[in-house]
């Protein structure tokens, strides 16, 4: 039996993506991308985590210290108390990202179901059969129908996986690693402050003791209003940081996904209750 130049080409194709569906390039491609992306959401988890430690040992540094009985009020919880509270949200965006992460992985691994992968090569070899010993037109277009509706579930997830890395390399990594080494710098800095506190709330007991402490505090080391504007700064950066954290991680983990499953579902949609011709 002769076959027509389009039968040909369809059998060619069908061939190519069939063997392509059975090679684990695309599963390993979209695995490697979602292992990427949930480090990279683990390691911001944790720098939220020392953010929230250090802010809260600041808060818990919010006393009057009087050294040599001169009162001074230093109070970096009023400036920190807002940072906190979004930095605590934060943490649980991190986890929704996180448990979004898993889901896709979770997904890649079921479009390359052994049991998909036989339904797909069995309707490949009838469809290909179709050509050679049939010449029904609706019983091939329903095998195509329903080899390009598996093809889609097969290569979904990956796809998914792979367009949503290189979108994120494309737009947001730059975003990522700015705001990455701002939140930590943020954090070692609060750090840093909060040991300068503690270490200047040590009251000597002496009355000689207590004249040095204050003589070495006025002069060398107690800069209270310069250590509440260093908080300030800290707090600022954190805020922004933060912010463009929370964008980058929902536009990877929550919407761009969405986005592009919705479009492969549209087509599958499509493929469905595509007639093609009578």
């Amino acid at each position: 039996m002769r076959l027509e130049k389009s039968s040909i080409l369809l059998i060619g194709a069908v061939l190519f993506a069939t063997v392509l569906a059975l090679l684990p390039v695309t599963d390993t491609l979209g695995r490697e991308h979602i292992d990427a992306s949930f480090k990279r959401a683990l390691a911001v988890a944790a720098i939220a985590r020392g953010l929230n430690g250090v802010i809260s040992v600041a808060q818990g540094t919010e006393v009057g210290i009087q050294p040599a009985g001169v009162g001074v009020n230093f109070s970096p919880g009023e400036i920190l108390d807002p940072i906190n509270d979004l930095v605590e949200r934060f943490s649980w965006i991190m986890l929704l990202s996180s448990s979004s992460l898993g889901v896709q992985k979770v997904l890649l691994a079921m479009s390359a179901w052994h049991g998909l992968l036989l339904v797909l090569v069995g309707i490949a070899l009838l469809l290909i059969g179709s050509h050679f010993f049939s010449r029904h037109e609706r019983l091939r277009g329903v095998l195509a129908r329903l080899f390009v509706f598996v093809l889609i579930l097969r290569f979904m997830m990956p796809l998914v996986a792979i367009a949503n890395e290189m979108v994120y390399r494309t737009f947001l990594e730059a975003d990522y690693n700015a705001s990455s080494a701002q939140l930590k710098s943020a954090r070692n800095q609060i750090n840093e402050i909060n040991k300068e506190v503690s270490d200047s709330t040590d009251i000597p007991s002496g009355f000689i003791e207590r004249a040095t402490e204050f003589y070495k505090t006025a002069v060398d080391k107690v800069d209270f209003e310069k250590r509440f504007d260093r908080y300030r700064e800290a707090a600022g950066s954190i805020g922004e940081n933060t912010v463009n954290m929370i964008v980058v991680f929902v536009m990877q983990t929550l919407v761009f996904p969405l986005v592009f499953i919705a479009i492969l579902l549209g087509i599958l949609r499509r493929v469905a209750f595509w007639r093609g011709t009578p």
